[in-house]
Formats: C-alpha cells, sequence, structure tokens
C-alpha cells in the first residue's frame, strides 16, 4: 500500500475544481513493488482506462502528471527512449571546382 498525504484546497481555486479527477488518479496507483496492476482494476493492468481518462482530464487542465506520479512509476508511463539506429553518414559536399577538373567523357 502507498502511503497517502491530504492536501486541503479552495474547492474554486484551479487545483479544488480538478481534485475529484486527481482523486481518481491517485486511487487507481498500483501498490509499490508492483507498476502492472491497479490498485481497484481487478480487470486491467496498469495504467487502467480510469486512470487513463483521469489524466487525460488532468492534463486538459494544465497540471504536470509528472508532478503527480510517484517517481517509481516515471519508467512505466514514459519509458526511455531505446537506442537510436546509427546514421549513415552524410554524403560529402559537391565540389564543382573538382568537376571542372575531370577529363571530358569521350
Amino acid at each position: 500500500m502507498r502511503l497517502w498525504r491530504t492536501l486541503v484546497v479552495a474547492a474554486d481555486s484551479p487545483l479544488g475544481r480538478v481534485a475529484p479527477m486527481l482523486d481518481e488518479l491517485t486511487a487507481h496507483l498500483p501498490p509499490p513493488n508492483q507498476p502492472w496492476a491497479c490498485s481497484l482494476c481487478s480487470t486491467e493492468s496498469w495504467p487502467c482506462s480510469r486512470f487513463d481518462q483521469a489524466a487525460h482530464h488532468l492534463r486538459r487542465a494544465g497540471l504536470r502528471l509528472s508532478d503527480l506520479i510517484p517517481l517509481d512509476l516515471h519508467p512505466r508511463l514514459w519509458p526511455p527512449p531505446g537506442p537510436r539506429p546509427p546514421q549513415q553518414p552524410a554524403p560529402p559536399p559537391a565540389r564543382p571546382d573538382l568537376d571542372e577538373e575531370r577529363p571530358p567523357d569521350g
């Protein structure tokens, strides 16, 4: 079980207006050491659809999800980018001065 903090905000403040969605988001966080299991949804893995809906609502309200999600879950929501394929070297730039030195065909 995760430890919780209680926060009191004015109901008519920007955060107070989205507090029900913040409650929904945090209620669906997985327990520590089980980042694939939703605490409430027994039929869905985490992140579950109710977590996704709450997250979408909070993002639209201008909140940063990374500030609301425990750090141990960040890699599950935002996996680190995979290795980048090696880039091919760029072709050498055209050198018109060398083309002029080339003997004519024929």
